[in-house]
Parts: C-alpha cells; sequence; structure tokens
C-alpha cells in the first residue's frame, strides 16, 4: 500500500463495508499471533490506520484461496504489513466463520514464530509493539479485539 494516503485506505474500508452489508459476500482471511524470536512470551500486536483505530489487535488480512493458500496469505500480510518473516513454519491455532461485518468470513488464525524482532510497518499499521502475553505491554484502557484474545486462549492451551 505504498504512494496510499490512510485517508484513502479508511475510504476504501468504509466503501467495502457497505458493499458486504448489501451483497453478504464470502470471504477469506488470516489473522496471526506471532510470537517474539529470543522471548516466546512476547507477541506482537498492531492498531490499523483505517478501521476501529483504538482496537489492538493481530496482523492479517484477506485472501483468495484460488490464488494463494491461508498460510500463503498469512506470511504474505505479515511480510507487507511488518516487514515480518516467520522463523519456520506456521500452524493454525483456530478455524473460524463470522458475519461480524456483514460478510459470511472465513478466518483462520496461525501461530508462528518471527525470525527477527525488527518491524518495518506500512501504512496500514498504526502502531506495532511486542508485549506479554496478558496484554500488559499495551497502553491503559486498551481495547484488544476478541480474535487476539482467542488466538492467546488456544495457544496457552496448546503450550499447556
Amino acid at each position: 500500500m505504498k504512494g496510499i494516503s490512510c485517508f484513502v485506505v479508511f475510504v476504501i474500508n468504509k466503501a467495502l463495508q457497505t458493499y458486504w452489508k448489501f451483497f453478504k459476500p464470502r470471504t477469506f482471511g488470516v489473522k496471526a499471533l506471532i510470537l517474539h524470536p529470543s522471548t516466546p512470551g512476547l507477541c506482537l500486536m498492531i492498531r490499523h490506520s483505517y478501521a476501529d483505530q483504538e482496537r489492538w489487535g493481530l496482523p492479517g488480512g484477506g485472501y483468495r484461496p484460488r490464488k494463494e493458500s491461508a498460510e500463503d496469505a498469512v506470511g504474505r500480510e505479515c511480510r507487507e504489513e511488518l516487514g515480518i518473516e516467520f522463523s519456520g513454519a506456521v500452524e493454525v491455532l483456530a478455524e473460524l466463520t463470522t458475519q461480524l461485518e456483514g460478510k459470511r468470513d472465513n478466518l483462520t488464525i496461525f501461530r508462528g514464530t518471527a525470525s527477527s524482532a525488527e518491524l518495518h510497518p506500512n501504512r496500514e499499521v498504526a502502531e506495532a509493539r511486542w508485549t506479554p502475553l496478558d496484554f500488559s505491554g499495551l497502553p491503559d484502557g486498551r481495547l484488544v479485539s476478541r480474535w487476539a484474545q482467542r488466538a492467546i486462549a488456544a495457544h496457552q492451551e496448546n503450550a499447556a
């Protein structure tokens, strides 16, 4: 999204939300719980610049299953949004279907470890930071997405 202003991204997002409410398309998305490369008790949280800017969540985005797999999409989205590569394979934490935004969204949440702690966020990301899994590294009064909370819970269940 280089060269596109935050305002344009915001307008496009609003137009998509309106379209989704009327036509209820089936979409596919991915989210990533990214663990710190040297401190696995830390994960990466972001605030997007275009929608729900006060809420902290996981990086990710949409994809088309006929063009790429969910696993390829999560790698692409993390590279595009944050300049992050994974140090190994990612694994599925959860597969969900939701209609929260008016569309029928099939969401796959992955877990992976970053190959480096260095971040290079693009314009879609207003802020990114490494935080403990209990979100204590986020500002007071923070709002945290339900998908981030669900990912942390699944991660902790799988680790136990």
